[in-house]
């Protein structure tokens, strides 16, 4: 038994009940806690691990998937368009087509405009790109939406690629049916469960009343999992309620060709006001000139607001040696996805120059740099396995087999952290990801040993048992 507990490293057994950890030990000691009503579980040479945190996904995108159109699992645009084709006999007259997961690099190129209707004629299609930051549009969906900026053209004519609106497309399109909803989330729940999730930060900003599927399969006992939500900017703090937690507030920062969005000023004034509110801030960046940018917004902030918020830096997926002392000396947190350098490793290669590669989803600096690190998946962009998360982190090994960077290698221990006493420390949850007696009975019991086994095999992790607070959410 691992602990991830610097007093206590490692236990034989542990005791559980009322949804806490009521003690660790030798199986000896803690048999004699038990009584007539005790359940005894024998993990059988399993390695029993604090539950595995991804504290920044987007839940909701896990669900959706589940109800529209699952893009990734197409390997040509023709194929899609034929997918598209069948979905538009089944859907009623005017309702709009939806996709999830599109990617260029996985089919060779995006859809047109045309091409999808021709698929679906008069009717709307929005597929959206596996970044969640773009979508491409049939020609009567870009009717719908109409003009205005980030309607991609090439050779004076449209694309059908939408950049930079995905909250009026979303506003748009209208939201999923709620039952269905809330039954994708419970199968969500219980996938997450299946890979040792116990505790979740959902990453797309949503008010509480966006929140209300997911507090009614909760109350429904059939979402067990803990889950901070973030909110936008500018919205009102909102209450705790069970297991749904209030996360930080989400600012996003983007960088195209019509400069940034949004501009440094307005950037710069939104992160102070988050802090000056209490809030702890989780900037979205992912170019260096988008984290360039983040890191001059944060530096305005003074005192308290930036020193005990714990804010967060999200993705940084480059980061030029310069900014590693500057990320540390502003006391900032970052949450990275190792998982990105076996998922999309090969097209940075393809995409990044030789000595830019080493900067991508940076590890080993930044723990070296004294920066508080977390793991995370940012699914449905790749899967949701946190085991090829911190198989990468040690590997830094693509899908083709090529090493992106093996000076940002780190050992087995800090890759196990990442997704546990790290993810913790980054949502300000200081008793999750860890075993210590009255903390909470989140674990999960897997083979192989991740401390021992080789980053392949840590890749295939096989979870057999998920408690969350002492109940089972894994096999449910």
């Amino acid at each position: 038994m691992l602990t991830l507990d610097a007093r206590r490293p490692v236990a034989e057994a542990i005791a559980v009940r009322g949804g806490r950890v009521l003690a660790l030990g030798s199986s000896a000691a803690l048999r004699r806690l038990t009584g007539p009503g005790t359940e005894t579980v024998d993990c059988r040479g399993a390695t029993v691990l604090p539950g595995l945190i991804d504290p920044h996904l987007h839940l909701f995108g896990l669900a959706a998937r589940r109800l529209n159109l699952d893009c990734s699992s197409v390997a040509s645009v023709a194929d899609l368009l034929a997918v598209v084709g069948t979905r538009a006999r089944d859907v009623p007259p005017g309702a709009w087509i939806r996709g999830e997961g599109l990617d260029e690099v996985r089919l060779g190129r995006l859809p047109t405009a045309a091409e999808l209707e021709a698929a679906a004629p008069g009717r709307p299609v929005r597929l959206r790109h596996r970044s969640r930051h773009a979508s491409v549009l049939s020609t009567s969906g870009l009717h719908r939406l109409g003009e205005g900026s980030g309607v991609e053209t090439r050779d004076g004519a449209v694309t059908g690629l939408v950049s930079g609106r995905e909250e009026a497309l979303g506003r748009l399109v209208g939201p999923l049916p709620a039952d269905g909803l809330r039954e994708a989330l419970a199968a969500t729940a219980r996938e997450l469960a299946a890979l040792g999730v116990t505790t979740v930060a959902d990453a797309t900003p949503r008010g509480p009343g966006q929140l209300a599927p997911l507090r009614e399969a909760m109350a429904a006992g059939r979402f067990p999992l803990r889950v901070f939500a973030m909110r936008r900017p500018g919205s009102r703090p909102w209450a705790p309620s069970g297991r749904l937690l209030p996360g930080a507030v989400k600012v996003m920062v983007e960088e195209d060709r019509l400069g940034f969005r949004p501009r440094p000023a307005t950037l710069a004034r939104r992160i102070r006001k988050a802090a000056a509110d209490g809030a702890q801030v989780a900037v979205h960046c992912v170019g260096a000139g988008t984290l360039v940018a983040a890191l001059a917004a944060f530096a305005g902030v003074r005192g308290a607001g930036r020193s005990a918020r714990r804010h967060r830096l999200e993705h940084v997926a480059e980061c030029p040696p310069p900014l590693v002392g500057r990320i540390a000396a502003l006391g900032l947190t970052v949450v990275t996805n190792p998982a990105f350098v076996h998922w999309r490793g090969d097209a940075y290669v393809e995409e990044t120059a030789p000595g830019a590669r080493r900067w991508l989803y940076r590890t080993r600096s930044l723990l070296g740099a004294g920066i508080p690190l977390a793991g995370a998946s940012d699914a449905p962009v790749v899967p949701a396995s946190p085991w090829i998360g911190i198989a990468a982190a040690r590997s830094r090994r693509t899908a083709g087999g090529i090493v992106l960077g093996p000076a940002e290698r780190v050992g087995a221990a800090a890759a196990l952290r990442l997704f546990t006493t790290g993810a913790a420390f980054v949502l300000g949850a200081d008793r999750l990801g860890r075993l210590v007696p009255g903390g909470p009975a989140d674990l999960v019991v897997v083979e192989p040993d991740p401390l021992r086994a080789s980053p392949d095999e840590v890749f295939a992790a096989r979870v057999r048992l998920t408690l969350v607070a002492g109940e089972r959410a894994w096999p449910a």
